[in-house]
């Protein structure tokens, strides 16, 4: 089983949006795909009981990031796992996590706190040695803020080669219980299988 843990600095950015449209991406190329949902807000557990039973089976499981023991195989390909913000501040439980992951997926937005964020958590993430990604998500292309920092986030790590724009697709996928790769005409659709198709190779899956 592979692990890809999906963290933030900032709060409010778009981890759940990137766990759920990764694992439905995943599901949907025929892999056996589960998700473990760490915020106390249960989003993603939320999200789960939305999902039609006519799609893409993905197993789900819900624990609060203090009580999380090392994530082990549960006859899955896949396991993406989405944190709280902050989650320096859960050492033990973090570190557990960290040491399971085969990669740390790390969405960045292109505004200043987010990046002012990200900079401030990178001693931590680089101190956890782990196969780290920088995703630039909800960029407006044509905005010079997001030139900005697809330059900044260069210097802070490696940037996965997709980027995810700004589409108000993403947040309406959710309360469909379903990932945009899973409806057809979306922009993002597309960029989510290209996510999981250069991840899983950066993984040797």
């Amino acid at each position: 089983m592979k692990t890809i843990l999906v963290v933030q600095g900032k709060g409010g950015g778009p981890k759940t949006a990137t766990v759920r449209n990764l694992a439905v991406a995943a599901a949907t190329a025929g892999l056996r795909v589960g998700t473990l949902d760490t915020d106390p807000q249960g989003s993603l557990t939320h999200w789960h009981s939305l999902r039609p039973a006519d799609v893409a089976p993905i197993a789900g499981e819900q624990r609060v990031l203090g009580e999380v023991e090392r994530p082990t195989p549960q006859d899955l390909d896949l396991l993406v796992i989405d944190t709280p913000t902050a989650v320096e501040f859960f050492p033990e439980s973090t570190a557990l996590l960290f040491d399971a992951a085969d990669l740390v997926l790390v969405p960045v937005r292109p505004g200043p706190e987010d990046l002012v964020s990200m900079q401030a958590m990178l001693p931590y993430l680089q101190s956890r040695r782990r196969p780290m990604r920088l995703l630039l998500s909800q960029i407006q292309p044509r905005l010079r803020e997001t030139a900005d920092a697809r330059a900044i986030i260069s210097g802070m790590g490696t940037p996965a080669p997709v980027e995810i724009p700004l589409l108000q697709e993403v947040p309406r996928s959710f309360m469909a219980g379903l990932g945009t790769a899973e409806i057809p005409g979306t922009r993002t659709g597309p960029l989510f299988r290209d996510l999981w198709a250069y991840l899983s190779v950066e993984m040797g899956v």
